[in-house]
């Protein structure tokens, strides 16, 4: 169902390679916001990064660990991606716990995701709807935060929407179908390097649903093109070998024991659970700004289950459904749920709404326009609620400082919204109101990501706590124990040296800390660490003030004090120790 030539000027743009260069720039600004800014953030991100620092300074490229404990459950590639990143601009960043690097490989999966979708769209409803919902997507919520961040969630999407757009290329049909099922098998294949086999399976629900659907399966044949599978088998096969002859086969234990069969008995590693229906509540805050066109896609999407099988006016609703519900439920059956496990569904939802705000104008549809504007501006109050919230973790030394920020962040935000409310009023047509959702989109992230994020000093304990070592000369040395106690978070490994050694609190007594040793000590166990460190003969030196804030991986607002171990002097008292607040 692709849209007429146009002799208009957006058309002219949207059909040309300038509409993929704008798309991917539009990308960049999203994924780039923050990126070089915002301190390393826990648990996840934390941990791929510093898996990828040991691996180049270890040179060992098949091994994934984390300190000495081997994190062989994931695939290696988003590991490989982000050691050639580091390694490429490592000349002009010397030291390895530089967070950046390791980020850029998520900018690019944003970047891949959302030419992708401009590529799907094209094919599905032209060059005109293809942009809109590459650019909606592009600056997404979720999908900025995870092309910012060193994990991957975003070279997982880039990846898996290059798949399923090479399979909107296959059904509405193209001069070269072996080649574009060689993109799908290459692209499936990269995908599983990232994050394992999700994309064949949400490829093969979807292919199956549209088969029952639709009852036909002509155009799925490309696929079945032999060098297609060998393609995907080269790219996966040798590293699934070479892992399992390496680890003894302790890769494949750990992928079933505490990988797949804990997220499909007992909900995850982490205990992530959550009632079905739970991804489908926090889409229209994770998509913002398409929340607006939400309406219009639900309503678009309804009239395509409710047409007849073979109506090819909803051709692309039904392969959008697809896409988007194979993996909605395959997420929302699995007990382990985390908000971003469904982004790969996000480009297929992006150009729904996208064909949402077209049909808006087309259509003398009521609800749909008064029922985005109470979406977006709901949603986007949340987000400006948050803008204010994290406002209040900036430092300041007035006693209502923290209600002066969070009221001007606040302002900001509210002028920003309300400007794009009244934007989406009085403009009509459908482009401008994109550009409106856009321009809003960006303004928050850079606003939240690039202004108030890195700026929220004590949101991040872990770099608040580097700062202390670093001012007070404590940096860990090869030739110097350190020992953090009581504090598991990754991120103090990254900031600090990967030899710097985790303790929980039971074994402190049988921990051989010696005087002179470098230390964190948790203040919920200052006093239990004191007694422990009386058995060696030792007592904790504070060195200067300690780092006080949110250990955001547990949620929880924490002190930690930071000096040496030394022996005890006669008739001194031990350090006062410092609970949390």
């Amino acid at each position: 169902m692709a849209s007429p030539a146009s002799p208009a000027l957006f058309d002219q743009f949207a059909r040309g390679w300038r509409a993929y260069a704008l798309i991917a720039l539009i990308a960049l600004t999203s994924g780039l916001m923050g990126v070089m800014r915002v301190p390393i953030t826990d648990i996840d991100e934390a941990r791929f990064a510093q898996a990828t620092r040991q691996m180049i300074e270890t040179d060992d490229y098949v091994r994934i660990r984390v300190q000495d404990a081997e994190r062989n459950r994931k695939p290696v590639g988003i590991y490989w991606l982000q050691a050639a990143s580091v390694n490429a601009v490592h000349p002009f960043v010397e030291r390895l716990n530089t967070i950046w690097p390791y980020r850029l490989p998520s900018v690019l999966g944003l970047m891949l995701a959302s030419l992708a979708t401009l590529w799907a769209g094209s094919a599905l409803f032209g060059p005109r709807t293809g942009f809109v919902g590459a650019a909606i997507f592009a600056v997404g919520l979720l999908a900025g935060v995870e092309g910012m961040l060193a994990k991957t969630d975003a070279a997982m999407t880039g990846f898996s929407a290059v798949a399923f757009a090479a399979l909107a290329q296959l059904r509405v049909g193209t001069k070269r179908p072996r080649i574009v099922a060689l993109v799908f098998w290459a692209a499936a294949g990269s995908a599983f390097m990232i994050k394992g086999p999700l994309t064949l399976i949400a490829a093969t629900l979807t292919l199956l649903l549209l088969w029952v659907w639709e009852r036909r399966a002509e155009w799925m044949r490309p696929l079945a093109f032999w060098p297609g599978p060998l393609l995907a088998l080269a790219i996966t096969l040798p590293w699934l070998i070479t892992i399992g002859i390496v680890t003894e086969g302790r890769f494949y234990a750990d992928l079933l024991l505490r990988e797949i069969g804990p997220k499909l008995v007992a909900g995850g590693e982490h205990r992530h659970g959550g009632i079905m229906g739970y991804h489908l509540v926090w889409l229209p805050l994770l998509i913002f700004p398409a929340t607006y066109a939400l309406p219009a896609a639900a309503r678009l999407g309804w009239s395509a289950v409710r047409a007849p099988r073979n109506d090819e006016a909803n051709s692309a609703f039904r392969f959008l459904l697809g896409w988007s519900g194979s993996i909605f439920l395959f997420f929302e059956l699995l007990p382990s749920k985390l908000i971003h496990y469904t982004l790969p569904a996000y480009p297929a939802i992006a150009l729904m709404c996208a064909a949402g705000l077209f049909a808006m104008r087309g259509k003398r549809w009521r609800t749909t326009h008064p029922a985005g504007l109470v979406l977006f501006g709901v949603f986007g109050a949340l987000i400006v609620g948050l803008m204010a919230f994290v406002s209040t973790f900036m430092p300041g030394y007035l006693a209502d400082a923290g209600v002066r920020r969070a009221v001007a962040a606040g302002l900001i935000g509210a002028l920003t919204l309300g400007a794009a409310i009244v934007g989406l009023i009085m403009l009509r047509r459908p482009t401008a109101r994109a550009a409106v959702l856009v321009a809003c989109a960006l303004v928050f992230s850079f606003s939240l990501r690039e202004r108030l994020l890195p700026e929220a000093g004590s949101m991040f304990v872990s770099n608040e706590a580097a700062a202390v070592i670093t001012r007070a000369r404590l940096m860990p040395r090869r030739d110097q124990a350190f020992w953090i106690v009581g504090y598991e978070q990754p991120s103090i490994i990254f900031l600090t040296r990967t030899w710097v050694r985790l303790v929980e609190i039971e074994n402190v007594a049988d921990t051989p800390i010696h005087a002179g040793d470098g230390m964190i000590i948790e203040g919920r166990v200052f006093d239990q660490t004191q007694e422990a460190l009386r058995t060696h003969g030792l007592e904790f030196e504070p060195a200067e003030a300690p780092a006080r804030g949110m250990a955001i991986g547990r949620g929880e607002y924490m002190t930690l004090n930071i000096g040496r171990a030394r022996e005890i002097a006669s008739g001194a008292p031990a350090g006062a120790p410092q609970p949390n607040p």
